[in-house]
């Protein structure tokens, strides 16, 4: 179990910290959690859509969770906690409706790891929404976007991309990591449609014929496709102000590098404040032609983000002892300009880039 790690000492209060629905990777960010010594005995509850390996290796109790619809679902969390003496929450499934309860979970004294209010998190689940806010400030570049629901909108908004030299690409208006992401290109063969639709890429042609079939399509964006290095950084925050800030640039699906970007650092002390973020949050950025633009910014830890604590930073530790109201130091000497090897058991390459 995981918390065999920690001293046996009966001195120490027991906090239970509940996870649900986490990636598999947060398994990892589990263990460098854990091994940091503390007053505290943490003991971790994790709840999932079906049997997961890697987070029971890490969980002193896990369950499958039932099939239930949002409201159902807070129901069910706040059983689970009630059941389980839960101290801490950190969600990610369902948060949208579960902030919303923020004042149920209180009741019963849980502390819930929320980023921000019920309006932020409907804020930022729409990269529309987020955009548009963004549009006219100095913060950081916006890429051209428009939101689509039928062939005369994409018919007008790849005119638009491709009139300034861009390219389009086109994206759920919410939605995790790179699903549903398709780079549009003029042409396919039949060929490479039939093997590649499922793929990164999409015929422009076959984007208009479903258009033009559909009675109706669920509104998604279309959108400068941004062709420069991609950095996902990972934040700390409390109330607005940015305690911490790793970018890790993206080489390939294999490898990243966590690199010092002041410019970049700077950028998501402004979208701290900009949003009022506290707690665990992840910004992605991308450069294209020569500006930095604004991917969006997940009200979630990232699936990433044990390779940012290799950089010397706890960051789950960190957020649950703020979220616990108790002091913390973030003077933690940071380790810059290094590889990471993404594998099953991920590696931290001994190759320095300056």
């Amino acid at each position: 179990m995981p918390n065999q790690t920690r001293a046996n000492n009966d001195s120490q209060t027991t906090i239970n910290v509940y996870f649900n629905r986490c990636f598999s990777s947060t398994s990892k960010i589990i263990q460098i959690f854990l091994s940091y010594p503390d007053t505290h005995k943490f003991k971790i509850f994790i709840s999932h859509g079906c049997a997961n390996d890697y987070l029971q290796e890490v969980a002193d109790y896990f369950e499958v969770e039932p099939s239930l619809n949002e409201r159902d679902y807070v129901t069910y969390c706040l059983n689970f906690c009630l059941k389980h003496k839960i101290n801490i929450f950190v969600p990610r499934h369902n948060v949208t409706t579960l902030i919303d309860y923020k004042e149920e979970f209180n009741r019963i004294g849980v502390k819930v790891m929320f980023i921000g209010s019920s309006e932020t998190y409907q804020f930022l689940d729409s990269k529309v929404a987020t955009y548009e806010a963004l549009n006219n400030t100095n913060i950081v570049a916006i890429p051209k976007t428009f939101c689509v629901e039928n062939y005369e909108d994409f018919h007008t908004a790849y005119q638009k991309i491709t009139e300034i030299g861009s390219s389009a690409c086109m994206k759920p208006i919410s939605g995790i990591g790179g699903n549903g992401f398709k780079k549009i290109i003029e042409t396919m063969t039949e060929i490479d449609e039939l093997y590649q639709s499922t793929g990164s890429t999409i015929a422009k042609n076959r984007v208009v014929r479903v258009l033009q079939s559909s009675q109706h399509v669920e509104p998604f964006i279309v959108m400068e496709y941004l062709e420069g290095d991609e950095f996902s950084i990972d934040c700390l925050g409390n109330k607005g102000e940015l305690l911490k800030a790793i970018p890790r640039r993206k080489l390939d699906y294999y490898r990243q590098n966590i690199e010092h970007r002041a410019d970049l650092i700077t950028i998501a002390q402004q979208l701290t404040k900009r949003f009022n973020l506290s707690f665990l949050y992840n910004i992605q950025l991308k450069y294209h032609k020569g500006k930095v633009y604004l991917i969006e910014i997940n009200t979630r830890m990232s699936a990433g983000i044990h390779k940012s604590s290799l950089a010397g930073v706890n960051f789950l530790y960190l957020a649950i002892k703020l979220l616990m109201g108790e002091a913390v130091t973030t003077s933690e000497r940071i380790h810059w300009n290094f590889q990471i090897r993404t594998q099953e058991n991920y590696e931290l390459i001994d190759k320095r880039l300056d």
